[in-house]
């Protein structure tokens, strides 16, 4: 070892290097230290949820100084509200540690049950949300009319056009009035679009807005073979928005009951419509169209598809039974699924409600069913 080597190995060995270099040893092993440590697994524990708000929740709890989670292997993941269509795509146990099968359908759709509640506020699915590029329609309403509004001049709209539906629901209050029951707000909006006519400058042929307020309570108790889950009361506002004499709206209160057994999920409702003066009345005979009752009827299939049918009655033999739609989904993706709706009958839309119709769209849907 020369000269200018023994210098360098010297003041390498001073005091305060030394020093530096005891620091950034200790340093890297509390890193390493804090890596492994129980606080980092939490840590990346929720970094890995997908929902935001129990996201969120986790990292309060952390900050906060609670219990930390188990170790992954000892805590399944967080649940939160899933389509009643498909499984939680993130656990396949839920905190009771039943599997995804056993679990009610109509608990995951309304959370009945304690282990599918997600308290207040939080947006669920309600009825389908789906997108339809192509609508086709053995007829086409080109000049609506009621018995109390005269009908426009016709329109030249096309029988191929293309539809979507946006729905959703939000829970106002858990165990309301001290009960096991819960109040609902949902929201649903269907429109059909003729955005291949360009001869009415694309315009939107039907948009039906439809609030509702709904009170849900859990059941328990059996008949022909079915589990009876849930009582509902409601009333549901539906109009088109638009001017007279193109104008349509009815309000309606009904009561509501769902039965299930494994796959299988039906619920029927029959409902009264709350009258109007006669002079505002739009559409007075809506009720001898469109129905008074409908059964829903819906099975989801081992391999992820489901199939629905929806039956209306008017409880009348003139001048309509009413209509039927049967619904056919099949797994595209994750969230994704494809979509075909047939419907024959009347009232498809408000602006046709008294106006006789088949159609089938085909599309895409994101989320549940009704």
């Amino acid at each position: 070892m020369d000269r200018d080597e023994v210098v360098s190995a010297t003041r390498l060995w001073r005091p305060r290097r030394v020093k530096r270099v005891i620091a950034i040893a200790a340093l890297g092993i509390s890193i390493n230290a804090l890596a492994q440590s129980p606080e980092a697994e939490s840590l990346a524990r929720c970094r890995g949820i997908i929902d935001a708000t129990e996201r969120l929740r986790c990292y309060d709890a952390m900050a906060t100084g609670t219990p930390r989670l188990a170790p992954p292997e000892a805590q399944p993941a967080p649940s939160s509200p899933v389509p009643l269509d498909r499984d939680d795509p993130r656990s396949a146990l839920i905190p009771s540690g039943k599997t995804a099968e056993d679990r009610s359908l109509l608990s995951q759709r309304w959370e009945l049950e304690p282990d599918d509640k997600y308290g207040a506020f939080k947006f669920t699915y309600y009825r389908p949300n789906h997108l339809l590029p192509v609508h086709l329609s053995d007829r086409i309403n080109r000049s609506p009319q009621s018995p109390s509004r005269t009908a426009p001049a016709a329109a030249e709209y096309n029988r191929p056009e293309a539809g979507f539906q946006l729905s959703f629901k939000v829970k106002l209050i858990e165990e309301a009035f001290g009960t096991p029951s819960d109040l609902w707000l949902g929201y649903t909006q269907l429109s059909f679009w003729q955005i291949y006519n360009s001869d009415v400058s694309r315009e939107f042929r039907s948009t039906d807005f439809e609030p509702e307020l709904i009170w849900i309570w859990p059941t328990n108790y059996s008949i022909l073979g079915l589990r009876g889950r849930m009582l509902g009361a409601g009333v549901v506002h539906q109009s088109n928005g638009r001017e007279l004499p193109l104008s349509r709206s009815w309000n309606r209160a009904y009561l509501m009951a769902g039965f299930e057994r494994d796959r299988f999920v039906l619920t029927a409702r029959a409902w009264q419509r709350i009258l109007e003066d006669e002079g505002r009345d739009d559409n007075p005979d809506i009720s001898d169209y469109v129905g008074r009752a409908e059964l829903l009827a819906f099975y989801r299939w081992p391999n992820d598809t489901s199939t629905a049918l929806r039956l209306r009655t008017t409880f009348k033999r003139n001048p309509s039974w009413g209509s039927a739609q049967f619904d056919y989904r099949f797994q595209l993706g994750e969230f994704l699924r494809g979509y075909v709706q047939l419907f024959t009958g009347h009232g498809e839309t408000l602006i046709d409600y008294n106006f006789r119709k088949n159609s089938i769209g085909v599309g895409i849907s994101i989320g549940s069913w009704y």
